[in-house]
């Protein structure tokens, strides 16, 4: 009867050995220990891990007797789900065995066998290998178990409850104090930034609403940060102190430690980098200055070029100074932290598809603005007109140029209009013999062109605005069916003053010509009036109009002025 147990209990040993072979390997730590470097698996042989009350004991690797590791994996964790109200901590023991072929490391509690290692799992590729993972996947299946023990322990749970309430004051507290601290110290700083920034607007905007803002956006964001900060540490704790969640705390705890040592070792090795990038600004920084020093004594005459004007310094200042930034730029790239990363280059390749596709109009008119300012077409202060405005050039920008008309508008045209759009430069050749203006009559063939010449001179001379250097003249321009159109040239020394100067100069010309009785056939006829249309003198005042009423301009007309 002894001897038919004996071999009872070997059959009965063998079957079990053989069932926990199959269900596979553990790992001896909290977390899967690694030996070595292996090759990707297949599918069907993906390592699977042995969890023990939601803690991960081990992980399986190889197949057994066309098992996959995710069965044996599976089949081990439902067995020892099963006899784990019966385990002991102690008692549990770890054995190399070997059946035939199959050999391998068994965990067993006294004839009961809860799961197997055989080589290749828990990164173990042999037996000296396996024999030194065995007592650590023991040694962690005990601890696991012994935290299962203390946490149905009702002391112990009330000891954790109790730690966890004091804890979660402590955060609360914690989150009181950073708002009310961050709040005092806000209204601090926004007080004294307003005492910095002064009540003035600076170029029209309120500096003080500017830096509050800031300030308090600044504030927020760094509070939030703080509580979702405090926030993760306090529920990892709270996590740990439990044993059945304790591996969600540390999880928690090492992705905290991981994400600060991982920050460190990069900033590190950015070190040379930084380095490199701070000598490439200081460089590039000091390379601009001196370019700009350069263009500044240019711009205030203290050097001269031909090829420059002095308008022409301040665009041409910043285009080089950009075009040296962006040189240094493309230097430094490779020396930016994360610039051989995925993530940069995805951002970069995003950031040059939206130059691409929004800086077509921007580039035009950047182009366009270097033709007119290069082409010396305009300046600041001509008096110019383009299209239908007329006005004093005040700014030669970038993308746009500004001018100020007569009537105080400021008008802000584009560069690609101006660069499209023919430009009158009144001021650009006044200094030399004044601003030609011209103004047409059409007179009668009735009347003598000799006449008509003497009186639109004498009208001429009689405007003080005109330039006394320049001789009127008179061109013939049209001979039509009723009239004949004369065309008076004029100068005017200042163009500034060319529509005072016209207005002043068609009151004359109606004056003459009404003095000595000659009709202006404008507007057209249709036939020859019976009485010639004009007014004569002892009509020049009738009311409202008065001889020293403003705007009259007999008190300032010479006195004998006759044509020449």
């Amino acid at each position: 009867m002894r001897i038919r147990s004996l071999l009872a209990g070997s059959v009965l040993m063998l079957a079990s050995m053989t069932t926990a072979w199959a269900a596979g390997p553990a790992s001896p730590t909290a977390e899967p220990v690694k030996t070595a470097a292996a090759a990707p698996a297949p599918e069907t042989t993906r390592a699977a891990p042995i969890r023990v009350w939601n803690q991960e004991l081990v992980r399986l690797e190889v197949p057994y007797r066309g098992l996959t590791p995710q069965v044996r994996a599976e089949r081990a964790t439902d067995r020892i789900a099963e006899a784990i109200d019966e385990l002991e901590p102690d008692a549990i023991r770890a054995e190399w065995t070997q059946v035939g072929a199959d050999s391998g490391v068994m965990f067993l509690q006294d004839n009961q066998i809860l799961f197997a290692l055989r080589p290749g799992d828990a990164d173990a590729p042999d037996r000296a290998a396996l024999e030194q993972v065995a007592p650590q996947v023991l040694q962690r299946f005990r601890q696991i178990l012994k935290e299962r023990r203390e946490a149905r322990s009702v002391t112990g749970l009330l000891r954790n409850i109790g730690l966890v309430v004091l804890a979660t004051l402590l955060y609360a507290l914690l989150l009181w104090s950073i708002a009310r601290a961050s709040e005092w110290l806000r209204l601090r700083v926004q007080a004294a930034a307003a005492r910095a920034a002064g009540p003035v607007p600076l170029r029209g905007v309120d500096v003080h609403a500017v830096t509050s803002t800031t300030v308090r956006f600044g504030f927020r964001g760094l509070r939030l940060l703080l509580v979702l900060f405090f926030t993760y540490v306090w529920l990892g704790y709270v996590l740990t102190r439990f044993p059945y969640s304790r591996p969600w705390g540390r999880a928690l705890g090492q992705y905290l430690v991981d994400g600060a040592s991982d920050l460190g070792r990069s900033f590190v090795h950015a070190i040379p980098s930084l380095l490199m990038l701070a000598l490439i600004f200081l460089i590039t920084r000091g390379i601009v200055r001196l370019v700009g020093t350069w263009f500044r004594g240019v711009e205030t005459g203290a050097f001269t070029v031909d090829w420059l004007e002095p308008s022409a310094v301040p665009t041409t200042r910043r285009l080089v100074s950009w075009v040296i930034w962006l040189f240094a730029v493309t230097v430094a790239y490779p020396y930016i932290p994360g610039s051989k990363t995925e993530a940069f280059k995805g951002v970069s390749v995003f950031v040059g598809l939206m130059l691409s596709l929004g800086s077509a109009g921007v580039i035009s008119q950047i182009v366009s603005g270097f033709i007119a300012l290069y082409s010396r077409a305009v300046r600041p202060g001509d008096i110019v007109r383009i299209g239908e405005n007329e006005g004093m050039v005040t700014h030669i920008g970038t993308f746009s140029l500004k001018m100020v008309t007569r009537t105080r508008e400021e008008i802000t045209i584009p560069n690609s209009t101006l660069a499209a759009t023919p430009v009158r430069n009144y001021t650009r050749h006044a200094a030399e013999g004044g601003l030609l203006v011209t103004t047409s009559v059409t007179i009668g063939y009735d009347a003598p062109w000799r006449q008509v010449h003497a009186l639109l001179q004498l009208a001429a001379a009689r405007t003080p605005q005109l330039l006394p250097g320049h001789k009127p003249f008179v061109l013939q321009s049209e001979l039509t069916d009723f009239y004949v159109n004369y065309q008076l040239n004029v100068a005017v020394a200042d163009p500034k003053e060319r529509p005072h100067a016209l207005s002043r100069l068609h009151a004359e010309i109606q004056d003459a010509f009404n003095e000595f009785g000659v009709q202006i056939m404008s507007p057209n006829f249709e036939a020859q009036p019976e009485q010639k249309v004009w007014v004569p003198r002892d009509q020049w005042h009738v009311a409202p109009a008065a001889p020293d009423a403003p705007g009259n301009t007999d008190g300032q007309r010479p006195e004998g002025g006759t044509a020449s």
